[in-house]
């Protein structure tokens, strides 16, 4: 499912109209309209958290791609975070190819990975931390 079909059922499921959403988010109904009908999506990474908040769903159920994981990889732990990230979103991509996961169990299955790689990364952090005392 598109990015804009996502915002557009999830805001239907909730009953909000595109003013209510976008006055929500602190974005214009024009926004909102772009969105959903002219396949944009935000590249602000604050609205996506907004908008899973508001709608009770994972980050990973509305972000439009794997982008937003990697972004935050590479902010968190530099250009070796993000080949990291990149490399399992493609080798995620890669197994959901086959077709035979429902879009849900994608998301969860997403979800669960972003969870998985910064608590590894934290891990591991903590880790050279204590070694190198």
């Amino acid at each position: 499912m598109k990015f804009g079909e996502k915002v557009r059922d999830l805001r239907k499921k909730n009953s909000l109209t595109q003013d209510e959403l976008a006055k929500c988010l602190g974005v214009s109904k024009r926004t909102i309209i772009g969105w959903e009908r002219d396949g944009r999506y935000p590249r602000n990474v604050e609205i996506l958290e907004k908008m899973a908040d508001i709608f009770h769903v994972p980050l990973t159920h509305i972000q439009p791609d794997q982008s937003l994981f990697i972004e935050r990889a590479a902010a968190t732990y530099g250009k070796k975070g993000k080949i990291e990230a990149q490399h399992l979103a493609f080798e995620l991509t890669e197994l959901f190819a086959s077709g035979e996961l429902t879009a849900q169990d994608m998301d969860g299955i997403m979800y669960e990975m972003h969870k998985a790689y910064f608590k590894y990364r934290e891990q591991e952090r903590e880790k050279n931390r204590i070694l190198s005392l």
